[in-house]
């Protein structure tokens, strides 16, 4: 009876140890399209996880491998803190030791629109002064635009028409000084031929 009992004990410690960890889900689920990248991604298995040998890698659209933060654990899951380079579909692929030693490998796949401001990799955020301005300086109403452009026309329209201004000036000044001096020859004429 003590060596049945002994068996069963026996084969009950045994078939745990048997079992590969498998994945039981993931947070966002694999194939997801997300409207905004979310700031961390979990994965949750079927056995507690050995922290030291798991390794988890995550790649951009373009397959480039982002240097994120180490992954915290919470018994059977791991939490991945998150960053960006593009929109576009992302990769974390990472390997687990199961309780009876073997590795075993899985990824989950997601697709992301957007990417708030904090998640960006280093280098990866779209800066310059052209984007900071473009962000300080709100694009114009059309009411403010109409208003830019008649100041714009008033500015062009008012320096040809200094430039007339001057022009009839000088014709003016042209004009009269002529018939000044049409008036002064005509008495001086008429003097003249009246001293005779």
């Amino acid at each position: 009876m003590s060596a049945a009992l002994g068996g069963l004990l026996t084969l009950g410690l045994a078939a745990p140890a048997s079992a590969h960890a498998a994945l039981t889900g993931t947070d966002p689920e694999d194939g997801a399209t997300l409207a905004e990248a979310p700031a961390e991604v979990s994965a949750t298995f079927s056995e507690i996880l050995d922290q030291a040998s798991t390794e988890i890698a995550v790649t951009d659209p373009a397959g480039t491998v982002i240097d994120v933060a180490d992954p915290s654990y919470d018994g059977d899951t791991f939490i991945q803190p998150m960053l960006y380079t593009t929109p576009g579909k992302y990769t974390l692929a990472f390997r687990v030791i199961s309780e009876d030693g073997h590795r075993v490998e899985d990824a989950v796949e997601f697709t992301v629109e957007s990417i708030p401001e904090g998640l960006y990799a280093p280098g990866a955020a779209p800066t310059g002064e052209a984007a900071t301005e473009a962000e300080a300086t709100p694009e114009p109403t059309t009411q403010e635009a109409t208003g830019a452009a008649t100041e714009e026309s008033a500015e062009e329209d008012s320096n040809p028409g200094a430039a007339l201004a001057a022009i009839l000036l000088g014709l003016l000044v042209i004009v009269v000084g002529g018939v000044i001096l049409v008036k002064l020859v005509g008495r001086k004429q008429h003097d003249d031929s009246s001293g005779e």
